[in-house]
C-alpha cells in the first residue's frame, strides 16, 4: 500500500523530472500566475502569494535556476524559461482538468474543487490527464469559466 505522500513524491517521475516536488511546482505555478511567463516577477510578490519567507523564496529560486525553469536577475526578480512556461501550463491544465472532472463526474460544487484539484495536480501522469481529457470530451473551460491551456509541445 502506498501512502498519499509517497504517491505525490512519485509524481515527479511521472512528469519526467526526478527532482520535481509539489513545492517546486507551486513556485513555478505562482511565478506564471504573477506574469512571469513574459516579465520579471519580484521575490516579494512570490513570497506574498505563497505566504512563505523571503529566504525560502530565494533558496527555491536558486534551485529552479539550476534546473533551468527560471531565469533570475538580482534585485529585479524571476522569469520563467521556455521550459518553465511549458511546465507551468501543463500544471495549470492538469489542475483545471481535475476541476472539470470533480464537478461533472463526482458532483462537487465549483467552489469545492480547488483544494481537491490542488492535491491531484501533483500526483497525475500526463497519460492520466489525457485519458481524463478524452473522458470529459476535451473541455475548453474549467468550472470557474477560465480557459484550460492547450499544450504546445
Amino acid at each position: 500500500r502506498v501512502s498519499c505522500k509517497s504517491f505525490i513524491q512519485l509524481s515527479g517521475k511521472f512528469k519526467g523530472g526526478n527532482n520535481m516536488t509539489p513545492n517546486k511546482e507551486d513556485y513555478i505555478k505562482a511565478i506564471y500566475k504573477l506574469g512571469g511567463n513574459h516579465e520579471l516577477v519580484s521575490n516579494k510578490s512570490i513570497t506574498n502569494m505563497l505566504q512563505i519567507s523571503a529566504a525560502s523564496t530565494t533558496e527555491m529560486l536558486n534551485k529552479l535556476v539550476a534546473e533551468e525553469y527560471v531565469d533570475y536577475e538580482r534585485y529585479k526578480g524571476a522569469r520563467l524559461t521556455e521550459k518553465g512556461i511549458k511546465f507551468a501550463e501543463r500544471l495549470i491544465r492538469t489542475h483545471k482538468i481535475w476541476e472539470v472532472f470533480l464537478v461533472q463526474s463526482l458532483g462537487f460544487l465549483p467552489e469545492e474543487v480547488h483544494a481537491q484539484a490542488e492535491v491531484l495536480e501533483h500526483a497525475s501522469s500526463p497519460e492520466l490527464i489525457e485519458r481524463l481529457v478524452e473522458f470529459l470530451d476535451d473541455p475548453t473551460h474549467c468550472p470557474h469559466g477560465e480557459i484550460i491551456p492547450i499544450l504546445h509541445e
